[in-house]
């Protein structure tokens, strides 16, 4: 079979100098791109081709066939139809010809109505006889046409490197400031789809740059839904912050709604690029608009669209949270009855933020009670998720006896490698659910598994190894011999990162008078952080304490005197939406009173929301609750 070159190929071309495009200016790149790629101009090269051929580019005159030509082609019903049709007529075809041709070819092939598969095309001796007439042709059709053959080429699989693809690159390239935006960004994508050659290069570098020239003259801020492509394609190509402002400003001068596609194309877009503030108020706009148009879109974009959210959610960038809109995602899966497995996976994503939703916890169980090969045909990275979200709170939803009972009948969880399964926790959260299996256990507390989490330094890492001994500790004392002495956590501890910061250090010294009555950053020895320690004697005086101290057993209290530690509590103790303390802050403080110690807890972020002259009154008057005794208070107070 003859070889088919597509058109020959042209002499290889010099690899493009990037430095160019660090060292010059936007403008200046553009300007040299034809003498980057080519020892010519493309009309050059194109007639160079021409003449090597023997053709002529001037367009056919018409005969008097060529009207119905034209309908054949845009009636022929299969591929084969279409290249017959080249085959019978090639000596007539002019540019529109050429062009209705492979309009038919790639529709026919891209609708399914094809008889021949797209590499037998690419093949095709009478498809190769298109492409010499496109070369032939293309100086005389327009830029649309000349993308549009760039599309179907690059569709078929023609090589970057053949002469066709070359030859309609350098007649783009020759008009490249007549490009609109929705140009560049075809065929950033067009390029995207070839393999690499220098002119390919060379459009996958400068095409960006051209879009962030044109940008500021050719963006129509009228129209939202461009706009949403526009930020579409920036947060694909490093386009300049200035850009990105200037799109992100366009979609919020505009007072129109948005449709629920172009909402979630909006979220995608800020999701994908790096974090920053002034995202903030688009990304609520679109995400009240996609609330509004909801029933636009089906529940694989919403769990996409909270994917998305859930993975770029942070403190520092906590605009990515909407709890209406996660709730709302919730609401959609349990209105539909989606099932068990797409339950699990609203709870693997919203437990990700620590987001609790009752509702969806009653359901999972529900579905269990109705099927529980649910659970017991469930894979470990699916259990987990349940009992993370499961654990978060003291709720316990519906049928939990049910779901408990299958959990704990769940043979083998441990012998499956789940990247998304932090074992520690893992065993951390089934404790806190009162489920002690043995193999996920003996895999959780494995020396070497736990020496090589401790290296890494996660304090999340040791607060769920000192959950798992508090938890057996206080409800299963018959099992902690199994707790390896090896790691104790007197030890372990001093590998923890310290508290950053003691914001209630300064009130309370203030509101009892002296230093000498607060003791500050303390750890008890199964692992609890301590903020503070005031020792109290009868009738509500502080007592002076010893400052050398480091773990709460060795504060030295008399039989008079009272004990009081206090914890101040950061947002990450507390569940994101329904701010209740986490399981396993909730156990810590159970078990700091069952050993006797009178403990309170204080949430940070009420304290700090207080006025300055309200916060030493408020922590006073929390202290007298919990001492449930008058507090001495500093008579300096207000000086």
């Amino acid at each position: 079979m003859k070889k088919i070159n597509y058109g020959d190929h042209g002499k290889s071309l010099s690899k493009p100098n990037t430095n160019l495009y660090k060292k010059e200016g936007m403008s200046q790149v553009i300007k040299s791109l034809p003498n980057l790629y080519l020892r010519h101009s493309s009309r050059s090269i194109f007639h160079r081709y021409v003449s090597s051929a023997g053709g002529d580019i001037t367009r056919p005159a018409l005969t008097p066939g060529s009207d119905i030509l034209m309908q054949h082609l845009k009636n022929a019903t299969t591929p084969r139809v279409v290249l017959k049709i080249v085959n019978e007529h090639y000596s007539i075809m002019n540019s529109k010809h050429i062009m209705q041709a492979l309009r038919s070819l790639f529709d026919l092939q891209k609708c399914g109505s094809s008889d021949v598969s797209t590499n037998e095309i690419l093949r095709h001796p009478d498809f190769n006889k298109l492409c010499r007439k496109l070369k032939f042709q293309s100086g005389v059709i327009e830029l649309n046409e000349t993308i549009e053959a760039l599309k179907v080429i690059s569709y078929v699989g023609v090589p970057s490197n053949s002469t066709i693809v070359q030859v309609l690159l350098q007649l783009i390239r020759q008009d490249i400031n007549s490009l609109n935006l929705h140009h560049v960004i075809f065929l950033d994508f067009l390029v995207g789809q070839f393999n690499s050659s220098p002119l390919v290069e060379a459009f996958r570098m400068a095409l960006p740059i051209i879009f962030e020239i044109h940008l500021p003259v050719k963006i129509d801020k009228r129209n939202v839904t461009h706009l949403a492509e526009y930020l579409h394609y920036a947060s694909k190509v490093d386009l300049s912050k200035n850009s990105i402002k200037i799109l992100v400003d366009a979609l919020l001068e505009s007072t129109e709604e948005l449709d629920g596609k172009t909402a979630k194309s909006i979220i995608w877009s800020l999701t994908d690029m790096d974090p920053t503030e002034y995202f903030a108020p688009l990304l609520d706009k679109a995400i009240n608009d996609l609330l509004i148009h909801i029933d636009e879109l089906n529940y694989t974009d919403l769990e996409s669209t909270l994917s998305k959210m859930v993975h770029k959610y942070t403190k520092k960038h906590s605009y990515f949270y909407n709890e209406t809109f996660v709730d709302t995602c919730v609401n959609y899966l349990i209105d539909h009855d989606l099932g068990f497995k797409y339950g699990v996976y609203a709870l693997r994503k919203i437990g990700r933020i620590t987001h609790v939703n009752r509702y969806l916890l009653d359901y999972v169980s529900k579905k269990a009670l109705e099927d529980p090969t649910c659970v017991t045909n469930a894979d470990a990275s699916d259990i987990y998720s349940i009992v993370i979200a499961m654990s978060l709170t003291s709720y316990r939803p519906l049928h939990w006896d049910n779901l408990k009972d299958l959990i704990v009948r769940k043979k083998q969880l441990a012998s499956e490698n789940k990247r998304e399964i932090i074992w520690i926790r893992f065993m951390a959260s089934l404790c806190l659910l009162d489920i002690y299996k043995l193999d996920v256990i003996t895999k959780a507390l494995n020396s070497d598994y736990l020496n090589s989490l401790f290296k890494k330094g996660f304090n999340s890492d040791f607060e769920n190894y000192f959950s798992i001994w508090q938890s057996i500790k206080i409800n299963r004392p018959e099992l902690v011999d199994i707790l390896p002495s090896k790691y104790d956590p007197e030890q372990v501890i001093d590998s923890m990162k310290p508290i950053p910061e003691f914001p209630l250090e300064a009130s309370l010294q203030k509101g009892l008078g002296s230093d000498q009555y607060v003791l500050t950053d303390l750890v008890s020895k199964i692992g609890h952080q301590i903020d503070h320690a005031i020792l109290f004697r009868k009738g509500g005086y502080p007592v002076a304490v010893n400052k050398d101290v480091k773990f709460i057993e060795d504060i030295e209290v008399l039989e008079k005197n009272d004990l009081l530690l206090i914890l101040g509590l950061r947002s990450v103790h507390y569940t994101l939406n329904t701010k209740e303390l986490r399981g396993s802050v909730a156990l810590s403080l159970k078990s700091l009173e069952v050993d006797g110690y009178s403990v309170l807890p204080v949430n940070l972020e009420i304290w700090e929301s207080l006025s300055d002259f309200e916060r030493i009154p408020y922590l006073m008057q929390e202290i007298k609750n919990k001492m449930d005794t008058d507090i001495a208070i500093s008579e300096n107070i207000g000086k």
